[in-house]
């Protein structure tokens, strides 16, 4: 029981991580810190790397105790020490918060792709192809394409 007391401990130790990198991952995205954001994104990548072997270790484990892919919850509040059910219940519920951050800061990313793209249309008065005050290149038009104030 000792294995599964350091599997769990290092899962939830990284999960806590994960958790805290999600954080500032909000505030870089609040922030439009794109350096920050490429920082952050090789940490989360090592975490989540740590993460999947968390689990993949916690799944041998149950394997060699021959206990069905699941069924930790049922196993542990079998025993009397309640300590690794503690452990467990406190690592699931980092999930769930990790989980939660994860989905709030893709909201954000969907928010801002939004954001960005009806700026851009704005600037290309998406709809009016005579009319763009820039090309999909960024290009102010040509003499050509000059309008007169009224169309303005």
């Amino acid at each position: 029981m000792q294995q599964l007391a350091t599997l769990l401990s290092n899962a939830n130790q990284d999960c806590l991580a994960f958790l805290a990198l999600l954080d500032d991952e909000q505030q870089a995205l609040i922030d439009s810190n794109m350096p920050a954001l490429e920082a952050l994104l090789e940490r989360k990548s090592s975490l989540i790397a740590r993460l999947a072997e968390h689990d993949h270790q916690i799944n041998n484990w149950l394997t060699a105790e021959q206990i069905p892919s699941g069924g930790l919850r049922d196993h542990l509040a079998t025993l009397a020490d309640t300590s690794l059910q503690t452990a467990y219940t406190e690592f699931l519920a980092n999930l769930d918060q990790c989980q939660e951050a994860s989905n709030r800061n893709a909201r954000l990313v969907a928010h801002n792709q939004h954001s960005t793209r009806h700026l851009l249309d704005l600037l290309r008065n998406q709809g009016e192809t005579t009319q763009n005050v820039y090309d999909r290149q960024g290009l102010t038009r040509g003499p050509g394409g000059q309008r007169t104030i009224s169309k303005a």
